[in-house]
């Protein structure tokens, strides 16, 4: 069995304190509300000690979930460092537009920066896109805010004004 040292609970819960204000934060700036209003947390002790963040955050055009994966190689790391994170967008789009173009300017966007993979229901299911991201989180970097900006303004076509 597998044991996880007391202080260690203390570094997971910084790092998701850092992790949720920004979560917080984007769903205050794009009205969501997140589920439940805590992430799911998962601890892992082996082959590695990693925590596994998850938040659902419902809005108007769908749903928007964030997973990070907080991964300790060093058990005694104290600051934010950055880590994996994926987010997947469920979203319904007016069926008017043009989703082939907006799929193209977003992967212009996030050329290099992000893998995104795509998931266009098949013919008949009109309105309803999926699209997730993955990338690696910089604290504090705005990185969440900024992919969601993207995303939610160009295929929903509402821009958040600074």
């Amino acid at each position: 069995m597998y044991s996880v040292q007391p202080y260690l609970f203390e570094v997971v819960s910084n790092h998701a304190r850092c992790f949720q204000a920004e979560v917080d934060q984007l769903a205050k700036r794009f009205s969501l509300r997140i589920e439940g209003g805590f992430p799911s947390l998962e601890l892992h002790v082996h082959p590695h000690f990693q925590a596994l963040l998850d938040y659902t955050l419902w809005g108007e055009a769908g749903v928007v979930a964030i997973r990070g994966k907080l991964q300790f190689q060093n058990e005694q790391i104290s600051q934010c460092e950055p880590f994996p994170v994926s987010m997947k967008f469920s979203l319904s789009y007016d069926p008017g537009l043009d989703i082939e173009s907006k799929k193209q300017r977003i992967e212009e966007i996030f050329s290099g920066d992000v893998d995104l993979f795509w998931n266009i229901p098949p013919a008949g299911h009109v309105g309803h896109v999926e699209l997730s991201l993955s990338f690696v989180y910089r604290p504090e970097s705005g990185d969440l805010y900024e992919y969601t900006r993207f995303v939610l303004g160009i295929l929903t076509g509402k821009v958040l004004a600074a």
